[in-house]
């Protein structure tokens, strides 16, 4: 998504972008999706705005006002910045090339074809929180560990509200969001390992959820299997530096947010943004570009991250316990 994005923004700016993406053509992971109002002005200059906000339920809407964020479709997003964008789909960086000053000038990927070898002025690294790319070129990752881990739900059926959010008695959440075709719930839970988690099986789930927050009952009608459940254990992340001379991380190689915040994909369209005028400005020297992104964008991005809902509870963790009757998996 940030990688299409930061494209068709280089495209308008008069560059002629290379991008390169692992999955297969239309293949993507489908999920909810909530864009925040950070990622708005992007999106508009891209001219899929209102495509998407069309497609999307407006979540805290506002007289005379867009929303202050849109729940869509994930693969709404993805369909719309497919458009018109030439991709080399399952292509995969497995090598940075460098000259001999130690300069990033390309990339060795692995593709259908064989590997492939790809001169580069500029290597712009929006591959996920476990950015392969993050890793060759040396950057320094503080991952965060939160005290707690995720149990959350797909639904087919849309609930009666586009989001709802509640804070337990222990400092956790529970939420849930709904587009039109569909709802996802997540709420913060013990780190008890997947099996665990799991355990109390489908009717447990449900009831918990519809007990803790009432908004989502309509949306548990459609979760019919386990195989709709999922335990995951997140992490936060923050990198010191953002840029080393000829590559670059953006989105969320370079930052990653609490569920809380709602501000991981749009600080990441707000990256692609800031970056492709850098650039523009500095269309002889991308690395001057990149020095000048980043005193930019860290005065924006730095505040989000020491003010994480999780950060805090990573400081009082194991001080507060949950209600009983708020805790998962439930006592016995």
């Amino acid at each position: 998504m940030v990688g299409m994005t930061m494209a068709h923004l280089l495209r308008r700016r008069g560059f002629e972008p290379i991008v390169l993406e692992r999955m297969p053509a239309g293949h993507y992971i489908p999920r909810g999706y909530m864009l925040g109002f950070q990622g708005y002005e992007p999106l508009e200059e891209v001219g899929v705005y209102q495509e998407v906000r069309d497609a999307g339920r407006p979540i805290a809407p506002r007289p005379d006002q867009p929303p202050v964020a849109v729940a869509v479709r994930f693969g709404a997003l993805i369909e719309a910045l497919q458009k018109d964008l030439p991709i080399h789909n399952e292509h995969t960086v497995k090598e940075l090339v460098k000259d001999d000053i130690d300069r990033v000038v390309g990339v060795v990927a692995e593709s259908p074809d064989g590997d492939v070898t790809m001169e580069a002025d500029l290597v712009i690294a929006c591959d996920g929180t476990r950015s392969p790319v993050r890793e060759m070129a040396g950057f320094e990752a503080d991952i965060d560990v939160l005290p707690e881990a995720a149990l959350a739900f797909m639904s087919p059926k849309p609930a009666d509200t586009s989001f709802a959010m509640d804070y337990m008695s222990d400092g956790g959440h529970i939420g849930l969001l709904s587009w039109h075709e569909g709802s996802a719930g997540w709420r913060s839970c013990a780190r008890v390992g997947e099996e665990a988690a799991l355990a109390p099986g489908l009717d447990a789930v449900k009831e918990m959820w519809a007990r803790l927050l009432p908004a989502s009952k309509s949306a548990l009608e459609g979760v019919t299997s386990m195989d709709q459940v999922r335990y995951s254990e997140p992490a936060l992340l923050r990198c010191p530096e953002w840029w080393k001379p000829g590559v670059v991380i953006i989105g969320d190689a370079a930052h990653f947010f609490g569920p809380e915040t709602g501000v991981s994909s749009g600080i990441g369209l707000g990256d692609a943004h800031a970056l492709a005028e850098a650039l523009s400005q500095n269309r002889d020297d991308p690395d001057a570009a990149c020095h000048l992104y980043e005193m930019w964008r860290m005065p924006a991005v730095r505040p989000y991250e020491a003010n994480d809902p999780g950060r805090q509870r990573i400081l009082v963790a194991d001080s507060v316990q949950a209600k009983p009757e708020e805790r998962w998996p439930p006592e016995a």
